[in-house]
């Protein structure tokens, strides 16, 4: 039997049976990279790269560190937390698990699928012992979505996503607030940004899996910052067109948004001798 949209949004909201942790992020690192290279280890992930990326975040002073989705896989043969030893500054690491090299699957247009996301891991240091949040990504579209969708999502999920100062809202589900065709502006029609206002939150983090290009995102993630909230947007690059051609740009990957204005990133020089982009931001305590 097919699972509904409306039936399968609920089921989504179960998934994580985790207490959210309590954060205080003051100083956050940004880390993305092109999923098509291949590291060492013959991997197209972060595995290879992650304990000198977190190190390099750690002596930088950051308190947390946001990677692009798609992030690392789901394999047997690596555990992510043990990477995190020796860690004085970085108390929360924000991974997405996911399934590379998809064999025998097409998405909805018969293209194959060349990866496949998972669970939405949230690892946070507890006195000197590492925890995990985990949660998975309900939506990306409200196309074909229930007319009560967002709200199931707002009332059964968001909870499970304030941890303190931050929150997280994995890819497209910043469609949570609608482009309005009619009066071109964003609108709060189903009552997320006022959901995360009221839970004093002041920190949206939005890991992506891809590079949107559509001149609406911009518009929401602007509209998700006002009112005194940064949005933090950080994806990959490598994804191409139907006619095989990259959709980067010069730009880092990553777009932030304080209080309905652009802030400059600029992607911080290294010598980790591998190919990944990583920024800085310091955020002010209110």
């Amino acid at each position: 039997m097919t699972m509904n949209v409306s039936n399968r949004l609920k089921e989504e909201t179960k998934k994580s049976d985790s207490e959210p942790p309590c954060l205080n992020i003051t100083k956050l690192g940004i880390v993305s990279r092109n999923y098509w290279d291949r590291f060492e280890n013959g991997q197209r992930d972060f595995s290879y790269i992650l304990p000198s990326v977190l190190k390099l975040m750690d002596d930088k002073g950051c308190d947390a560190v946001l990677f692009s989705l798609f992030s690392i896989p789901d394999r047997q043969s690596f555990n992510p937390i043990t990477e995190f030893k020796g860690l004085k500054h970085v108390n929360a690491v924000f991974l997405e698990e996911f399934k590379d090299e998809v064999k025998g699957k097409v998405n909805s247009k018969g293209k194959a699928i060349e990866r496949e996301r998972g669970e939405y891991n949230v690892y946070h240091k507890l006195s000197k012992k590492w925890d995990r949040h985990h949660f998975e990504q309900v939506f990306g579209t409200l196309t074909g979505m229930p007319k009560d969708g967002i709200d199931e999502f707002i009332k059964n999920d968001m909870p499970k996503r304030i941890m303190g100062n931050c929150c997280v809202l994995l890819c497209g589900e910043s469609n949570g607030v609608k482009y309005s065709k009619e009066n071109k502006i964003v609108e709060d029609t189903f009552g997320l940004r006022e959901f995360i206002q009221k839970k004093k939150t002041n920190i949206i983090l939005n890991p992506i899996h891809d590079r949107m290009t559509r001149f609406e995102m911009k518009l929401k993630r602007q509209f998700l910052s006002e009112k005194k909230r940064w949005v933090i947007s950080v994806w990959n690059k490598g994804k191409k067109d139907k006619n095989g051609d990259t959709k980067d740009d010069e730009k880092p990957a990553w777009m932030v948004f304080f209080n309905g204005k652009e802030v400059i990133v600029e992607p911080e020089k290294h010598s980790l001798g591998v190919k990944v982009e990583v920024g800085i931001l310091s955020i002010p305590i209110n």
